[in-house]
């Protein structure tokens, strides 16, 4: 694989982990605030808990796979850490021990996880590649 395909391989995880946190962020508190949006006209319905948790569980897991994607690329292992660590304690949260205050904040670790993963991935693929 040659350094093009890998920067190109490189900012499509970066891309894809941003976009999987931001889901992760949505499932949590996009179905809350659209539930209270439609109940605010009249239109009401459940939120099923169970299938809440599985879409945020399956997006933050999701989001740590494809940081750790542009790990292999860039080697700088702060996003991997803080979304792996995210990842995980929102899966403690959601299944062990619920508290709103730590997914809320596992889930900003994620998206800022997925940021600076982008980021580390934008200066990759700009930086002039040097020649072995």
């Amino acid at each position: 694989m040659n350094a093009e395909d890998t920067n190109v391989e490189t900012r499509k995880s970066a891309r894809l982990s941003a976009i999987a946190a931001i889901l992760a962020f949505l499932a949590c508190n996009g179905l809350l605030a659209l539930s209270v949006l439609l109940a605010g006209m009249g239109i009401g319905f459940d939120i099923n808990p169970h299938l809440q948790a599985v879409l945020i569980s399956l997006f933050a897991i999701l989001t740590a796979f494809f940081v750790y994607r542009g790990f292999r690329a860039h080697r700088n292992p702060g996003p991997l850490i803080l979304a792996a660590v995210g990842a995980i304690v929102i899966l403690a949260t959601l299944y062990l021990a619920y508290s709103k205050l730590v997914e809320s904040v596992s889930l900003a670790a994620l998206v800022i996880a997925a940021v600076w993963n982008w980021q580390l991935a934008r200066r990759r693929a700009a930086a002039p590649e040097t020649p072995p």
